[in-house]
């Protein structure tokens, strides 16, 4: 991993100016956007995955669903939002790459990661599935291709077999015949998990607009709020046992933080993460829009999950999230990674537009001036990996194998619409 010397003072005061930061986030949508047209297919199948510090593609033996998926659908989504036969051609060559290469013909599903052989780990993680259902809903939606709907609905069948009857949800990780895995991971449920499918349920029952898909959307929807999201505090958790009692957080292998620890233990006791909270906001208004036809209907519960981020959270100082905390009181984990702070820019949006507090309207444009100083690419425009609280770089890579674009075009293209409307209103008031 790389440690870089950059440094930082602390960045001063930033003021809310939707028009100058629409400019900027339509800049920065233009520059992500070249980096992926240029760069992100590959020839020999599937996409590039690991970019160094200057963007130049690094050898990969291992190709993993979770990457493969999440750039299927930054393609999707971009050749959609711009109209571009060529991004979208670049999702047609990752689509029959990830239905030749990880589709389990046998089970059904897909598997974890695949190499030259073949599958390499043909585990069912439940976030793999949860993310080809993205990607594949996604897909169908920018192409109109009946096969990948299909795929979807094939998808979303087999992650329902295998849920919890008992106590309701899905089990972290089970094996290529969807059986819980013989793990600690295997029995425990986490916030992470149904966050993500959540938001994949939602674009699958966008696609379909069928009446079942939306009524399990609905389920999960409510099984996250009554199950997993701290009524007073508006917090999520981290791990829960079958019946959804709280966890001490372990290290589940491969997940995205056990590559940097040989630790067992996650560091804390109960944590929440600052960025999944606002995270978890936003996606629920996409929900309650397709369920009930109000983004508004959660406001009070993202208000508060924006009040924590904002006492517990954020950055005073030098701008920007840290990663994690314990519910109540300081962050223990003050590094700043780029899906994080990416995230935070939409839920802060979110907040500010359901409520009109003008602290989150700040909160967004102080994470917006740290992520554009310290950890976007100044002429490559994706994000680095890492920072330190004060902006020194810790991992200066621009890719690896659970980037993929997704949070970082997502945040762009989220930033860039829901700006838009405040400028809009702001032009229509006037």
């Amino acid at each position: 991993m790389a440690t870089c010397d950059e440094s930082s003072d602390m960045i001063e005061r930033v003021d809310f100016d939707p028009v100058d930061l629409l400019m900027q986030l339509e800049a920065n949508l233009r520059g992500i956007t070249a980096f992926w047209r240029e760069r992100g297919v590959d020839s020999a199948g599937g996409y590039h995955t690991l970019f160094d510090r200057d963007g130049v593609v690094q050898p990969e033996q291992v190709k993993t669903l979770i990457a493969q998926t999440r750039i299927l659908w930054t393609y999707s989504t971009l050749g959609a939002l711009m109209n571009d036969d060529r991004l979208i051609a670049a999702a047609r060559h990752g689509f029959d790459y990830l239905v030749r290469r990880f589709h389990d013909d046998v089970h059904s599903g897909w598997f974890w990661s695949v190499d030259a052989d073949g599958p390499h780990d043909p585990a069912k993680l439940m976030y793999g599935q949860g993310f080809a259902l993205y990607a594949l809903s996604a897909y169908a939606t920018a192409t109109g291709d009946h096969s990948a709907r299909d795929l979807a609905v094939e998808t979303f069948n087999a992650i329902h077999q295998v849920a919890d009857l008992a106590h309701g949800g899905f089990w972290e990780n089970v094996d290529s015949e969807w059986n819980p895995e013989n793990t600690g991971a295997g029995c425990r449920k986490s916030l992470d998990i149904h966050l993500h499918l959540l938001e994949a349920f939602t674009t699958f029952a966008g696609l379909t607009k069928d009446p079942v898909h939306i009524r399990r959307l609905r389920e999960i929807r409510d099984l996250l709020l009554d199950k997993m999201v701290d009524p007073i505090y508006g917090i999520g958790g981290n791990q829960y046992a079958a019946d959804f009692t709280p966890l001490q957080p372990i290290i589940i292998g491969r997940t995205w933080i056990a590559e940097r620890t040989d630790d067992v233990i996650a560091p804390g006791h109960f944590t929440t993460s600052y960025s999944h909270n606002l995270e978890l906001g936003w996606l629920l208004g996409r929900a309650d829009e397709l369920i009930d036809g109000d983004r508004h209907i959660h406001a009070g519960l993202v208000d508060r999950m924006a009040t924590h981020t904002l006492r517990y959270g954020f950055d005073h100082d030098f701008g920007g999230v840290y990663r994690e905390g314990p519910p109540l009181g300081p962050a223990t984990d003050t590094d700043k990674e780029f899906w994080q702070n990416a995230e935070a820019l939409t839920g802060f949006l979110h907040a500010y537009d359901l409520t009109g507090r003008a602290q989150y309207a700040e909160a967004f444009a102080r994470t917006w001036s740290f992520a554009k100083t310290y950890l976007i690419h100044p002429t490559l425009y994706e994000w680095r990996i890492r920072a330190s609280r004060d902006g020194a770089l810790i991992d200066d890579s621009l890719g690896n194998q659970w980037t993929g674009g997704y949070h970082t075009v997502r945040a762009a293209v989220e930033c860039v619409h829901r700006l838009s409307d405040i400028v809009g209103t702001m032009g229509a008031t006037a």
